[in-house]
């Protein structure tokens, strides 16, 4: 089953786009890494799958319909999600999961990140990483059947970040489709099926890891596809 599709997605803020005619398809039980510089359009495709914002033109499908209809089927951890501070974390986490049609019960979704040791603690003295596994939580709270992971490692220590990559790992065995944002070469390499590289709204690649790298090196083929485009476009900007 296709659970995400973009065909000819273009997104234009005034004279800026943010995206420029993109087509891409994820199935599902897959876990793709959408992998580009700041500005490169992730945010903005995060926005569209997430109903927070509609394309310029072009078609987007979530779970075989429009994305606004998908929304209790998809959790989402995204860079710039605020958390409430005077809450414990199973009240924070219970609060999210009455917005489901049917969740997990919390004291499972809090062992499967590995906060069930704060679950009675306010979130305002959680670490960055163990904020980052909350937000994993919520977004995993619904049993949803696509996650859209924003630079969901970034605060996170090596050991954090295997576990982060078990518990998606286990989601996906669970049913799930995992699409992640990343900077991190190695991250999308290492963890993703398959790797979308964007630059400036454009979709310049899209492979597993083997077939984009080959016998070269992620880092360098990125910069390649990046500044071949930079080459042709000089003068091209987007969000």
């Amino acid at each position: 089953m296709t659970v995400i599709e973009m065909s000819g997605v273009t997104k234009e803020y005034g004279p800026v786009h943010a995206l420029d005619g993109v087509d891409l398809r994820v199935e599902r039980g897959e876990i793709v890494a959408l992998l580009g510089p700041n500005g490169a359009g992730k945010t903005t495709t995060f926005e569209l799958l997430l109903a927070l914002a509609r394309p310029t033109r072009g078609r987007v499908e979530v779970l075989g319909g429009p994305p606004s209809a998908a929304r209790g089927r998809v959790g989402a951890m995204l860079q710039s999600a605020g958390l409430p501070e005077q809450v414990t974390v199973r009240e924070l986490v219970r609060l999210i999961g009455r917005s489901y049609p049917r969740a997990v019960p919390v004291d499972e979704v809090l062992e499967r990140v590995h906060l069930d040791g704060r679950a009675g603690r306010s979130v305002t003295t959680l670490s960055g990483g163990e904020r980052q596994r909350l937000l994993l939580a919520l977004a995993l709270i619904g049993e949803p059947e696509l996650l859209l992971l924003d630079e969901p490692t970034a605060a996170m220590d090596v050991v954090s970040r295997r576990s982060f990559w078990a518990q998606a790992r286990t989601a996906v065995g669970h049913g799930a489709t995992v699409l992640f944002a990343t900077h991190d070469m190695t991250e999308a390499e290492t963890v993703a099926d398959r790797i979308l590289v964007i630059a400036r709204g454009r979709l310049l690649a899209d492979g597993t890891p083997t077939e984009l790298v080959g016998d070269d090196d992620l880092e360098e083929v990125f910069l390649a596809l990046t500044e071949e485009l930079s080459t042709a476009h000089p003068e091209g900007a987007v969000r």
